[in-house]
């Protein structure tokens, strides 16, 4: 993928390509975002920019040999260390084989190599040590691209000698045209990035059916049993091991969230089609019920709220 077509960001892939472009890009890059906003993507991105055999405009062409290999991951002088996703720590011996020792030696294909570096919160102090070694003298035409989700974990050693670049989370329209990209039906991805909270990972899972019909009849009024009970019924009966220490009341109120936020974004793109005082009051609702959550308010109670008008 090329940076002109990566979706989200702002002006952030332009700085990028200008920075490639005027030969000042800095060798190593820290790229700091939310779980699935986009990451890796983008360090890939970056590296097919700097390893293209004709780059337009600081990007890649997609086109020539380099842009081909890169497409199916195999580039020679791209090297990528495991996705943080695995849990696994970054042992010193891996660092050192796949990183500095690669990095001290010519490329392959073209002048350039480059190092994906994907939750690099994950280092350990002696693989930190060692990858020193090319942070402070870095070969010419080496770079390295570190991806994290918190800068602040990031050991300062590492931290000191890399320039910090954030992306900006995901917003509903830009994760819908991800969805779509990907080969989902635009209304199934419209529908989907309302729950994407700037994020595309997990998606799937959390797209475990929002009861849209349900929490918007409640909203609606006047109060329904049966519809609280539909709607409770949907939360989570039990705690799975991705939940770590989270009882079941605290992983039902985590999905009831999810679930008024994707009902908050719905009745935003109705402002404009329907009575803006009646949307706006739902949206108030909402929003307090939010908050009542977030106070750890009984699910069952927050959802019988919907239907509770707060004037």
């Amino acid at each position: 993928m090329r940076l002109r077509e990566v979706i989200g960001h702002g002006g952030l892939p332009r700085l990028i390509t200008r920075l490639i472009v005027r030969g000042r890009l800095p060798h190593a890059l820290i790229l700091e975002g939310v779980a699935g906003c986009g990451r890796r993507t983008f360090a890939r991105a970056m590296a097919q920019a700097l390893l293209c055999a004709s780059p337009s405009d600081g990007d890649a062409c997609g086109e020539c040999p380099a842009c081909q290999v890169m497409a199916a991951n195999t580039h020679p002088d791209c090297s990528e260390l495991p996705h943080e996703s695995t849990g696994a720590d970054l042992p010193l011996d891996l660092v050192r084989e796949v990183v500095v020792d690669a990095a001290f030696t010519s490329p392959l294909m073209g002048v350039a190599k480059v190092f994906i570096l994907p939750g690099i919160e994950r280092l350990a102090p002696a693989a930190a040590n060692t990858l020193l070694k090319v942070l402070e003298e870095p070969p010419r035409g080496t770079y390295l691209i570190m991806t994290t989700t918190t800068a602040a974990g990031v050991l300062r050693t590492i931290r000191s000698r890399a320039q910090l670049y954030r992306l900006s989370p995901l917003t509903a329209p830009e994760v819908a045209s991800i969805l779509a990209r990907r080969g989902l039906a635009r209304e199934e991805a419209d529908r989907l990035s309302l729950m994407a909270q700037g994020s595309v990972r997990g998606l799937d899972e959390r797209s475990a059916e929002v009861p849209f019909a349900a929490l918007s009849r409640l909203l609606a009024g006047p109060l329904d049993e049966a519809l609280v009970g539909e709607v409770v019924g949907q939360l989570p009966k039990k705690v799975g091991e991705e939940a770590g220490e989270r009882t079941l009341a605290a992983e039902q109120r985590r999905v009831l969230a999810r679930w008024l936020d994707a009902l908050v974004q719905r009745e935003r793109m109705a402002l404009a089609g329907a009575d803006a005082e009646v949307v706006c009051d739902r949206i108030d609702r909402v929003l307090r019920l939010q908050h009542d959550l977030d106070r750890h308010l009984n699910p069952h109670l927050v959802v019988e709220g919907l239907a509770l008008p707060t004037r």
